[in-house]
This record gives C-alpha cells, sequence and structure tokens, in this order.
C-alpha cells in the first residue's frame, strides 16, 4: 500500500465528513475493510471450509475496527465500522462484475 493513496484516502474522508478526525476514523475503516480482500483470496488457497473461516475473518475485522474506533474516540467508532461495510460493498460489488465478465 503506497503512501499516497493512503494519504488521499484520508484527505477525502476528512473533506467528505467535514472534521480531521472523523475522516481518520473513516479512512480507517475503508482501510481495515479493503484488507478482507487480500484475507479472503489467501483463505480461499488454504483449502478450509470457507464459511467457517469468513465468520472468524469478519469478526477480527469487525473487532478491529471497534479497537481502533475506540482508540480514535467512542463518537468515531460508527464511522470506521462504517467504513469497513462501505469496503465491503465494494469488494462485492466489483466481485460480482468479475463474476459476471467471465
Amino acid at each position: 500500500m503506497n503512501s499516497r493513496l493512503l494519504r488521499n484516502t484520508l484527505a477525502a474522508s476528512g473533506v467528505a465528513t467535514g472534521q480531521v478526525k472523523n475522516g481518520l476514523a473513516l479512512a480507517i475503516g475503508l482501510l481495515v475493510g479493503s484488507a478482507n480482500g487480500l484475507l479472503v483470496q489467501r483463505s480461499l488457497a488454504l483449502g478450509v471450509g470457507f464459511t467457517a473461516v469468513s465468520l472468524v475473518r469478519l469478526l477480527v475485522l469487525t473487532g478491529l475496527g471497534l479497537g481502533i474506533g475506540l482508540l480514535i474516540g467512542l463518537s468515531q467508532v460508527w464511522l470506521v465500522v462504517g467504513g469497513i461495510a462501505v469496503a465491503q460493498l465494494v469488494l462485492a460489488g466489483f466481485a460480482v462484475r468479475e463474476a459476471l465478465a467471465r
């Protein structure tokens, strides 16, 4: 992950929410949520039950998001978790697009 991408995500999130702290929370949520795509690829390579691994993976990402959100501030927790959710929707959209293209 390059620093320019992270900086641009933080800047866009800050502009969208109007506050730097809120922008940081949203950007972190987007970053944590986007890591799920990489984790999915790795879990598929393991060859274990996808459903069980998915549940654990999403619980870990949500717990991480809640923990980071609490470190930023109690009122920003929902932004971190919301960023994770938005990242999941984007990942799902791209997965559908890829499946339809094949």
